[in-house]
């Protein structure tokens, strides 16, 4: 119970947190989220050595050290956490694990989110209890969902493939839920994953005892990246600030200076979340959570692959030159729930891009109330837009067909490709960490709007001259 025992020491008044974070250069309840994501990965090795053998204490566990990681983080509100579980466990209870339920709990775990915001939200990065809500919000969402799901497929209904994995014919005991919500390795800021994940692990559905070395591995590997992504971000905040885009010396530097500054500070500024993530994925593969079944090796060998958890493919987010990359390798767990549980279930709308619309919206207003927010997925949408049909039209040209193979090109291409996606996700992500738009303005006023002047028009203006000068290309051509 490491953090009663922390909470302990600052009420005798020998916390040495406060003097930790001042000498690092960050706030104390930053510190203890970050000391509380650490935490998870020993007791993950303390629950393989005392308590996996007794299979009655499992749930008990989780739900006792999650409780103490919140208790230690948000004291007293911290049982705005468990409300939501309790109320879908009743309503689930008396309603029926069916539409009815999937549309109640919706609702009200949305509803109750948002009002979260609305007491507790400021200008600044707030770590309270809706730090976790967020991925509370989503997993009884899901939840609901699966439940549903199930009594479909009872019923003999079709469902996608996706959905007849996480689909759940009975519902938790309460043990099992609270265990789910509170499981320590994911409570804070996820990973997000499904009840039928959590119910295979604690019935011992995946094989931990065979692959114990291979799981300890994968999750020590994690473990270093998350930590040299840390000192990373910690480096690069150094250069690349926010507090220096807001001055007017910023404004006084040439514009090309200021967007390779804002796209620089974006990149570093993300390695916050990619540390974190990888921290908490370390800690799910060291309590065996993540087992994604069986992969072949370059020599041809059967191995278990331990990735089921992973919110972020490295790789790709380093290597990208468009925002399909982002987000494709970006909080990957939050894009699947988007993708599973929002988006293809507004497949009546009947439009391809307004489901996309409406599912940025759900994602905004997951995020907080604040006008930053919106701003930023409403520029993913006209960006993801532009790309697309851009990248449709180029691939069809008899310029692109000629020269796509070309080494000199292709690397020029690539500098150029990735200096776009560094500059423009600067530019896409500074409202979403301002937040207001006081703040958000000020930076796109010194950046003369360039986003909205690329990416608006493309509709109307840039795509009927570019359609054009590529349909007279190709008859020069032929």
């Amino acid at each position: 119970m490491f953090g009663l025992f922390l909470a302990t020491l600052g009420w005798v008044g020998i916390n040495p947190m406060p003097f930790v974070a001042h000498l690092i250069g960050t706030t104390e309840p930053a510190l203890k989220l970050l000391v509380s994501i650490v935490m998870a990965y020993p007791l993950a090795i303390f629950y393989h050595k005392y308590v996996r053998i007794h299979q009655q204490y499992r749930n008990l566990y989780f739900i006792a050290t999650g409780m103490d990681i919140a208790y230690y983080n948000f004291g007293a509100t911290m049982y705005h956490n468990a409300i939501p579980g309790i109320v879908i466990y009743l309503s689930t209870m008396f309603l029926g694990p069916g539409k009815l339920n999937a549309i109640v709990s919706f609702v009200f775990n949305m509803t109750y989110l948002l009002v979260g915001y609305v007491v507790t939200e400021s200008e600044d990065y707030d770590i309270t209890w809706t730090m976790p809500h967020c991925v509370l919000t989503l997993k009884l969402i899901a939840l609901s969902y699966d439940l549903w799901d199930g009594q479909l497929l009872v019923r003999g209904k079709q469902l996608s493939e996706n959905n007849k994995i996480t689909a759940l014919v009975e519902a938790p005991t309460f043990l099992e839920l609270m265990g789910f919500l509170y499981f320590p390795a994911s409570f804070l800021v996820g990973p997000i994953f499904s009840f039928r994940r959590y119910k295979d692990y604690i019935s011992d559905k995946f094989p931990l005892q065979s692959e114990t070395k291979v799981y300890q591995a994968e999750g020590f590997c994690r473990l270093i990246q998350g930590i040299l992504y840390l000192i990373a971000f910690q480096v690069g905040v150094g250069f690349f600030n926010m507090k220096y885009m807001l001055s007017d010396e910023f404004s006084e530097d040439s514009i090309f200076y200021r967007h390779i500054y804002c796209g620089l500070w974006a990149h570093f500024a993300l390695y916050k979340y990619v540390s974190c993530w990888l921290l908490t994925e370390a800690s799910c593969i060291r309590f065996g959570l993540s087992y994604n079944g069986l992969a072949t090796d370059d020599d041809g060998k059967k191995i278990t692959k331990w990735n089921a958890c992973n919110n972020i493919k490295l790789m790709q987010f380093e290597s990208a030159t468009k925002f399909q990359h982002y987000i494709e390798s970006f909080n990957c767990n939050t894009n699947y729930f988007a993708a599973e549980y929002v988006y293809k279930r507004l497949k009546f709308l009947g439009n391809r891009h307004l489901s996309q619309f409406c599912t940025l919206l759900f994602l905004a207003l997951w995020h907080g109330i604040r006008s930053g927010y919106y701003v930023t997925f409403f520029n993913e949408f006209i960006i993801i837009y532009m790309e697309k049909e851009l990248e449709t039209i180029i691939k069809k040209t008899e310029l692109y067909k000629k020269w796509r193979s070309h080494g000199i090109v292709k690397v020029l291409l690539f500098i150029f490709l990735k200096t776009y996606a560094i500059v423009f996700m600067g530019w896409s992500l500074v409202p979403f960490d301002v937040k207001v738009y006081s703040k958000w303005w000020q930076v796109y006023t010194s950046l003369y709007f360039s986003g909205f002047l690329l990416f608006l028009p493309w509709p109307l203006l840039y795509k009927p001259i570019i359609l054009q000068l590529v349909k007279r290309n190709n008859k020069k051509t032929e």
